[in-house]
């Protein structure tokens, strides 16, 4: 289990779809706090949501 940096939980990296989003990018082409960001980042009510959150 490996802890993330960003929104501290664990999780394991055998799993290919939790390393993906707890370490990819996110780009959602403008200039907003979850930009270049893992999925796992909270906006916390930006104006814009560049995953699922």
């Amino acid at each position: 289990m490996t802890n993330c940096s960003t929104c501290r939980d664990e999780y394991d990296e055998a799993d290919a779809e939790a390393v993906k989003w707890h370490t990819e990018n996110v780009d959602c082409g403008q200039s907003c706090r979850c930009r270049d960001r893992p999925r796992c980042y909270f906006c916390r009510g930006s104006f814009c949501y560049c995953a699922a959150h």
